[in-house]
């Protein structure tokens, strides 16, 4: 990616920006249903901007339930501005609030760790990390609505391969950095061929995150991305991470989770169910006597856990569902290596298919 297209992408995505305002959380109260008052404004909300509130001050689904039933919606809300007060006696916080320009409706609001990094600051960061490092800008993703994020990927412009177990051939070396208004992280990049014909698949693996962007923390990230050990660690652990993988079956839980990673990042019901058939193993259990919902983890599922991470990052990369530049794509596959680095669900299952 030349400067030229880069800068492309910089515009696009900062003219696409929806309305947006860095406040101080006190400084948004609960009117009451899905309205809030900020400056002295009441404005609707969308009910994500209410459960995301709901969640910054401290309040869980039940605990609204309880205090709804109790004391109607007028103690809900007196419930949620004490709260909201409460939690920032000490240390006051600040949150990026979202407002869609259609509706003019409170759409998200983003809790800011230590401060609000601004997403052109991030860019430039981005072009004087290409500067630094050598390694070349090859790819930017993003959402400039409600879900702000941006991830560009930096690959080696010498093409180091490395091989490695399974008879993968991973293409790479190279890193990522991924934005949102709190934070910047950063970590490996691999590009891995798949099959025959030469197809490839991209994965990540996150390895820093820095809740602010001053001069220090610029200069440790940039270390990193120098330092040979950065690169050369992430593929080794990968490698182990491939090979516990290709062992260890999915379990039933582990297929209802990849399944629910699809739908809830938007893709159908009946394609995620084709992708991963869930349903339909669940439903051989129940067939045949078997099943329990609380002992899915105990019980077999389809193919490897290997096979399910390959399927879910080919299905990032390579799906028409989204635009390339889509951050659902991102989505996917940090979900599909959550999948790659937990525990599997390996001992103790209740086998239908033997």
């Amino acid at each position: 990616m030349d400067n030229s297209e880069f800068q492309h992408h910089k515009q696009q995505f900062m003219q696409g920006l929806w309305p947006q305002k860095s406040i101080e959380l006190s400084e948004v109260l609960h009117v009451g249903d899905n309205v809030f008052s900020i400056g002295g404004l009441d404005i609707e909300a969308f009910d994500r901007f209410t459960k995301s509130y709901d969640q910054i001050i401290g309040i869980n689904s039940q605990q609204r339930d309880m205090v709804k039933e109790a004391s109607g919606e007028n103690g809900l809300t007196n419930y949620r501005n004490y709260i909201n007060v409460a939690s920032n006696i000490q240390k006051s916080r600040s949150v990026l609030v979202i407002a869609s320009p259609d509706s003019c409706q409170l759409a998200e609001i983003i809790p800011i760790v230590e401060e609000y990094i601004s997403p052109s600051l991030f860019f430039d960061f981005a072009e004087m990390m290409a500067e630094e490092s050598g390694y070349t800008i090859t790819d930017i993703m993003y959402d400039n609505h409600h879900h702000l994020c941006i991830t560009v990927t930096f690959t080696n412009p010498s093409g180091d391969t490395h091989n490695f177990g399974l008879e993968e051939e991973f293409k790479m070396d190279g890193f990522f950095l991924q934005w949102s208004p709190s934070q910047i992280e950063l970590g490996h990049y691999y590009e891995r061929l798949v099959c025959a014909n030469g197809s490839t698949v991209r994965d990540k693996r996150k390895e820093y995150t820095t809740y602010k962007l001053s001069s220090t923390e610029i200069r440790q990230m940039m270390e990193r991305v120098k330092n040979r050990q950065f690169l050369t660690y992430g593929i080794e652990h990968f490698g182990r991470l491939l090979t516990r993988a290709s062992e260890s079956r999915m379990s039933v839980a582990e297929m209802f989770k990849a399944k629910k990673l699809l739908i809830a990042n938007g893709v159908q019901e009946e394609y995620a169910e084709n992708l991963i058939p869930y349903m339909e193993v669940r439903g051989s259990y129940e067939s045949a006597g078997y099943y329990n919902p609380t002992k899915e983890r105990m019980m077999k599922g389809e193919g490897t856990i290997w096979d399910t991470y390959n399927l879910l990052t080919k299905f990032a990369t390579h799906d028409r569902t989204w635009q390339q530049q889509d951050h659902r794509r991102i989505n996917v596959m940090n979900g599909a290596f959550k999948l790659l680095q937990k525990e599997p669900d390996i001992v103790n299952y209740i086998d239908v298919f033997q």
